[in-house]
C-alpha cells in the first residue's frame, strides 16, 4: 500500500510541476480576443482583453492591411494551454482526494 501512495505522490508532484511550466508558459502569451473599432467609417483591429478590473484595447492596425496570424496562433496556443492547465488541476484534485483518503485509512489502520 506504501508503493502505491508514493507512486500517486510522485503523480501529483509531475503534476504540479507541469502546471508551472504551463503557467510560464501561458504568462508569455497574449491574452484576450480580436476586436474591430470602427472610427470615421474606417475599420481597426485590436487586441481587447481584461486587465484586473479594466478592458484594455491594444492597436493592431487598420482592418485589410495588417496581419494578425500571428497574433491568432499565439491566442489559439493561450487558449489551447488554458484547456491542458484546467485538466491537470482536474487531475491534481483527483489524485489529492485519493492520497487524501489513503492517508485516513493507513491511519485507521495502524491503531
Amino acid at each position: 500500500m506504501e508503493q502505491v501512495i508514493k507512486d500517486i505522490e510522485t503523480r501529483l508532484q509531475n503534476n504540479l510541476d507541469q502546471q508551472n511550466s504551463l503557467n510560464q508558459k501561458i504568462a508569455l502569451l497574449p491574452k484576450g480576443h480580436i476586436n474591430v473599432l470602427y472610427r470615421n467609417n474606417k475599420g481597426y483591429y485590436y487586441l481587447t482583453y481584461r486587465d484586473k478590473d479594466k478592458i484594455k484595447n491594444q492597436y493592431l492596425g487598420p482592418v485589410g492591411k495588417c496581419d494578425l496570424s500571428d497574433i491568432m496562433n499565439q491566442l489559439t496556443q493561450r487558449d489551447k494551454l488554458t484547456k491542458e492547465l484546467k485538466h491537470l488541476k482536474e487531475q491534481e484534485k483527483e489524485l489529492r482526494k485519493i492520497l487524501g483518503k489513503n492517508k485516513k485509512n493507513a491511519i485507521k489502520r495502524e491503531n
